[in-house]
């Protein structure tokens, strides 16, 4: 029986980061099901809520070495949390544990920090340490996630969609028409799921991506599910900048988040066709996945 380590860690504010957990516990059902052997490095703060077979070790990805014991006896890593401080220590700890495949749950990121100096490098410099380890790779990029619209911090810090709708509060923002790619959390586990279990995926990096959709269009299909209309009010970027300020947002962010809204505005996104072509079905669409998780609204 092959056994795969699924790493996972908090969330954390790293530019490009999508949360670990959500997909670390879809994997470990799917694996589970399929009477794989399953470890989980998993935080204190996360070692609830795995499925019964899982072996579910307390410690800290971004601290290997204080948990050598969750690396030994493994075929398969799902890496997620990782940092490039301990990267390459954890890595090593996985070859000499056994792992000979490896899924690098990466970012965006390695795109535009491939312009930069290598000292500058993050999510680059983790899936460089991968490919040098002499395992069979893969890197997974994917898009936002659908269970982040859940997140205190969404769609930007010290805001929250999931809190002001229970409210029944208006929701302001900018560019709501602009269609930004969300993926049904599960829809990524079975991507990973396959990725390292089947053949053909070594040595790519893989773009994986759900249907782009609108603010717009989420809100209102999350007002379908609770059978109520949410409010929200379209703001001017000028409108936007005055009041991310009075909420705190520094400039810079606010300069990134109405420059990324304008980018899509312009140039829409069109589907992206990994899922499809590694599951042999479209990905799951928001109302799809709202049917599972529209309580959290309520």
């Amino acid at each position: 029986m092959m056994t795969t380590l699924l790493t996972v860690a908090p969330e954390r504010d790293t530019t490009g980061a999508v949360p670990t957990v959500p997909v670390g516990r879809c994997m470990a059902e799917r694996l589970c099901r399929a009477g794989e052997g399953v470890r989980v490095l998993a935080p204190p703060s996360e070692q609830e809520g795995w499925p019964p077979g899982a072996d579910v070790v307390v410690g800290d990805v971004t601290r290997p070495e204080r948990t050598p014991e969750a690396f030994v006896g493994i075929d398969r890593m799902f890496l997620a949390g990782a940092v490039p401080e301990t990267a390459h220590s954890l890595v090593s700890l996985a070859r000499r544990g056994g792992v000979r495949r490896i899924a690098v749950l990466s970012s965006h990121g390695p795109e535009f920090e491939i312009q930069w100096e290598p000292e500058s490098w993050y999510w680059l410099a983790i899936e460089v340490v991968v490919e040098r380890s002499g395992a069979e790779w893969t890197h997974i990029r994917p898009s936002p996630l659908m269970v982040q619209t859940l997140s205190r911090g969404f769609p930007r810090p010290g805001h929250s969609w999931v809190e002001r709708i229970r409210d029944d509060e208006v929701i302001y923002d900018s560019h709501t028409a602009a269609r930004v790619p969300f993926i049904d959390e599960d829809d990524l586990a079975a991507v990973a799921v396959a990725v390292l279990s089947g053949d053909g995926y070594a040595g790519r990096t893989m773009h994986v991506y759900g249907d782009p959709i609108s603010s717009a269009e989420q809100l209102e299909s999350i007002g379908a599910a609770l059978g109520r209309p949410v409010r929200f009010e379209e703001l001017s970027p000028e409108q936007a900048r005055v009041r991310f300020r009075a909420e705190g947002m520094p400039e810079e962010d606010i300069d990134h988040t109405l420059s990324i809204g304008e980018e899509f505005l312009a140039e829409p996104m069109a589907p992206n066709p990994t899922v499809e072509q590694v599951l042999g079905r479209r990905p799951r669409s928001f109302a799809q996945w709202l049917a599972d998780n529209a309580g959290a609204f309520r």
